[in-house]
């Protein structure tokens, strides 16, 4: 029995369609490929929860936050991370491994090296202001941490001195780091309008306190207000570097 005229035609279409047939090749032509994107990394998800946090603060950082930052689902982070706690810790030490001395220490005398040690823990730091308060409540122990901390001893030690010191000196200069940084937002309170009018500064405020009640802070309104964080900094370091100096000379006779 022979095929009906339809049945032929619907042959013939089904070969034109075939793969590899002319009708096969023009049709997908038109067809737009998938957009492939980057494979979900740890150090993607690292890297976009400091994006996230730098920019909108900690308190955006979520699981849910963080899976439409980096245009995937929520089952996919949980694959690499267990939770927001263990991002925050990564992120943290990810910012860590940022530091880096602004020259080599090698030639330079112990003085030129806690300056160094300070100025580029804060450099880092400032440049992720809202991620500085996770240091407030625990030690960071992490990888990066640990080599910075390893490295900032070791150059103490190279340079003579005893243990406790080396570690006084590097606990001391760590923690105000850490406080430095956490106040550079009290610099637009310092200098800002205070109130719901915004007309009246800090130091206006001082100013306009009973002098007879309290005259050093009349006085000084100026003195306690006209400073920035960073301008505080360096006074604390210049201190730190003064007292470590003396503690060096009446110990061991040793200048730096």
């Amino acid at each position: 029995m022979t095929g009906t005229h339809a049945d032929e035609t619907a042959n013939d279409e089904q070969g034109l369609r075939a793969p590899g047939s002319p009708a096969w090749w023009a049709a997908r032509q038109g067809r737009e490929e998938p957009v492939r994107r980057p494979p979900i990394t740890l150090s993607g998800i690292v890297a976009g929860a400091l994006d996230l946090i730098d920019r909108e603060g900690l308190a955006a950082l979520s699981m849910r936050n963080l899976a439409a930052e980096l245009q995937t689902g929520t089952t996919t982070l949980y694959r690499h991370v267990a939770g927001k706690d263990e991002v925050l810790v990564l992120v943290a030490d990810a910012v860590l491994g940022e530091a880096q001395l602004g020259r080599s220490a090698e030639g330079l005398g112990w003085r030129e090296v806690v300056e160094e040690l300070a100025r580029s823990m804060r450099t880092v730091l400032s440049a992720h202001p809202n991620v500085a308060t996770l240091f407030a409540t625990a030690v960071p122990v992490g990888p990066n941490s640990l080599r910075s901390r390893e490295l900032a001893l070791g150059l103490l030690r190279e340079r003579g001195f005893e243990p406790t010191l080396a570690a006084d000196v590097y606990t001391a200069l760590a923690h105000q780091v850490f406080a430095s940084v956490m106040q550079e937002s009290m610099d637009d309170f310092r200098t800002g309008g205070l109130g719901a009018s915004k007309k009246l500064s800090l130091s206006d405020f001082y100013r306009s306190l009973p002098a007879e009640q309290f005259p050093q802070l009349v006085e000084l309104a100026d003195a306690l207000t006209s400073r920035t964080a960073a301008e505080e900094f360096e006074f604390w370091l210049e201190c730190l570097l003064d007292g470590v100096e003396l503690k060096l000379r009446r110990d061991t006779g040793r200048e730096s």
